[in-house]
């Protein structure tokens, strides 16, 4: 083969893989427009309604205080990592309002298409009391309201938000198995450009892998009132093998198109 014919066929072959990348990057959604979850790394999985005339935040009200305003994701290698920003204290996860606590729930996450179960959670480690004033954490013969940091599964949910806005449920976590070999870590700040709190949880996804239970991802957060809540519902982005197989076997066909093109000229 001539050294023209296999400049052409190179350029063949870097054109289609470019081609390929730019298709698959337009399938990705959108980053998201929050301004911590902004520099592209990013999915953007909820945008809630923000805060409408006399503080409404959709079931409830309270304004700024109790906003829940985005869900976004990113997954680099087999790290997942959530991250919530909202008016609501997710720092200390506390609101004091009108001479009343109220606290930040838990990080509801489901991967098996049923996110109605929410077989997941993810505990922030803070201390935890549902609308009534009732301590909430996983540790049943010793509640104290506050569970360690963490992944956990087979997760009981506590439901005991105002009774108005049942809705917003599920809230916290009532009982669960920590993942063994997750090893989740989560952090959190304020936001003073939009005057709201980001709170990012990140994990390893190996055993959830391993137990196949992987098909969406739906991710769930409310408060102790249920004033607001925030869900949201994405495929999945973990490379299936049959597909990146036929990805392989294209490319390969491609490339031996060309050649015979090449071999006859």
């Amino acid at each position: 083969m001539r050294r023209t014919q296999l400049s052409c066929f190179y350029k063949y072959i870097f054109h289609s893989v470019v081609t390929l990348g730019l298709v698959a990057a337009c399938c990705q959604l959108a980053s998201a427009t929050s301004s911590v979850f902004n520099d592209g790394s990013w999915t953007q999985i909820a945008n809630d309604d923000g805060v409408e005339s006399g503080g409404y935040v959709n079931p409830g009200w309270g304004g700024q205080d109790f906003d829940a305003e985005y869900l976004a994701y990113k997954l680099i290698g087999n790290t997942l990592s959530i991250g919530i920003q909202a008016g609501f204290d997710l720092v200390d996860g506390k609101v004091t309002y009108d001479g009343h606590d109220y606290y930040a729930g838990d990080l509801a996450l489901s991967f098996d298409n049923t996110p109605s179960t929410y077989e997941y959670a993810f505990d922030f480690g803070l201390f935890t009391k549902n609308y009534a004033g009732t301590l909430v954490d996983a540790d049943v013969p010793s509640p104290d309201g506050i569970d360690n940091a963490g992944l956990y599964k087979d997760v009981i949910w506590n439901t005991g938000v105002y009774s108005a806005f049942t809705a917003s449920n599920p809230f916290a976590m009532d009982g669960g198995s920590l993942v063994s070999g997750a090893n989740g870590i989560t952090t959190a700040d304020y936001d003073s450009t939009r005057d709201s709190y980001w709170r990012i949880v990140s994990f390893d996804i190996t055993s959830i892998l391993a137990a196949g239970d992987i098909a969406n991802l739906s991710a769930h957060w409310t408060m102790s009132c249920g004033n607001d809540v925030i869900n949201g519902t994405d495929r999945f982005p973990v490379p299936e093998p049959g597909a990146m197989l036929l990805f392989g076997t294209g490319l390969a066909g491609l490339a031996g198109i060309q050649r015979r093109r090449l071999s006859k000229k």
